[in-house]
């Protein structure tokens, strides 16, 4: 299959660098020039790619920030071709997809993904062709949908070795990262904006280093991510506050059978992850 990635930085690179291990012919484009010639010399596109490479692509990819692929989409519009896929690797989707759906011919076939792993350091110099590898895999349909592009996307997931692959719509989708990703970020920044002194690096264990780990965060895709998806992030810190107030008081009421009750119920909840 012919892809052509946009966007060359962690996730962009990545998937280059592993599609094109596994033969698939990779084209990619970025703005950078210094990216694209640090691409193109490491072997992860062709070495012919340019802008104009996309239109010898099977599956067109953004891997950009939200409002860049909205932009990306919307200038290019009248290039795609009904025998093509667009999709896109963004942290949200709702409203994304509803303006993407707005701004493209009604012959275009659009289906959305996202990829669930990453690390803290963005550009194509952390990339890592085994990121996705074993991780949770989602795809997120919308109303330009088609059976080729469920084929293309499944073969883009296979090639790339991720584990689960689960389908769902945008809403649902925004629901569940809104808690299992940008909650979690919230938490690990919060913790961080909430140390007591200055000199607490000098104590911290494992587990202080695990929960706060993503607090090494790209601030401004993040921010971007948080203001998109609002609403549902405000609902899962709202769930969140009340499981800490729950745990919180039974501290303060000395309720060691009630603490340790919330202790093993999330234990067990915790395990099934495993």
């Amino acid at each position: 299959m012919n892809v052509f990635i946009v966007g060359l930085g962690l996730i962009g690179a990545s998937y280059a660098e592993k599609l094109s291990q596994a033969n698939f012919t990779v084209y990619g484009y970025d703005r950078d020039e210094q990216v694209m010639q640090k691409a193109k010399e490491n072997h992860i596109i062709d070495a012919s790619s340019t802008l104009d490479s996309m239109e010898d692509a099977e599956l067109i990819i953004a891997a950009l920030y939200p409002k860049a692929t909205l932009a990306f989409f919307k200038a290019h519009a009248l290039r795609f071709t009904p025998n093509q896929t667009l999709s896109d690797v963004s942290g949200i989707k709702t409203e994304l997809l509803e303006a993407i759906d707005a701004c493209l011919p009604s012959s275009i076939g659009y289906l959305s993904h996202h990829p669930m792993a990453g690390k803290e350091h963005p550009g194509i110099d952390a990339r890592d062709s085994n990121l996705f590898k074993g991780m949770n895999f989602l795809i997120v349909e919308g109303k330009r949908s088609r059976e080729v592009d469920y084929k293309r996307i499944q073969l883009l997931a296979r090639a790339l070795e991720v584990g689960t692959i689960s389908t769902m719509n945008a809403y649902e989708h925004d629901t569940r990262i809104a808690f299992t990703s940008q909650l979690t970020h919230v938490l690990a920044a919060s913790l961080m904006h909430s140390e007591p002194a200055l000199d607490t690096k000098t104590s911290t264990g494992d587990s202080f280093r695990d929960l706060t780990r993503i607090a090494n965060i790209n601030a401004v895709l993040w921010s971007e991510l948080f203001i998109d998806n609002a609403k549902s992030l405000n609902k899962a810190i709202e769930r969140f506050e009340k499981a800490l107030k729950t745990l919180k008081d039974a501290i303060n009421d000395n309720e060691k059978d009630t603490l340790e009750r919330l202790l093993n119920e999330a234990k067990v909840r915790r395990q099934a992850y495993d």
